[in-house]
């Protein structure tokens, strides 16, 4: 019985990958670097992952803030990814292409957690887009 809950999952897995029509990058905060074109400090990133993705915005209302005179739009989403791609919570995610026509291309989220379980097919963060 158990060689067959992981076939099943196995095959779960390729078949959550082929729903996975989007393509995303996701990258990781690694510090500051002084950035020549701008004259002065940036942050730097490291690629942790480019390839399929999912992404799914919530349907609830979106959450407005004011913060020093700006307004932010903060909306929750659901990104999809295929399992192992080394994501950690704070990783920051962008749209690179799109089959159609949403997600739009240069769609950005932060990755905030992991949806965990026995049997998954996919890694399913909660996301909050930029």
């Amino acid at each position: 019985m158990q060689r067959r809950a992981v076939k099943a999952t196995r095959r779960g897995r390729e078949r959550a990958k082929m729903l996975m029509i989007a393509t995303c990058t996701i990258k990781r905060l690694t510090g500051n670097g002084f950035d020549p074109a701008l004259g002065h400090e940036a942050a730097t990133f490291e690629t942790i992952y480019t390839g399929r993705c999912g992404y799914d915005v919530d349907a609830t209302q979106p959450t407005e803030l004011l913060v020093a005179a700006a307004n932010y739009t903060i909306t929750n989403a659901l990104a999809k990814l295929p399992i192992g791609t080394g994501a950690k919570p704070g990783d920051l995610l962008e749209i690179t292409s799109a089959q159609l026509e949403l997600p739009r291309v240069g769609t950005k989220a932060e990755l905030v957690e992991l949806a965990e379980g026995t049997h998954r097919t996919a890694e399913r963060w909660r996301a909050v887009s930029m």
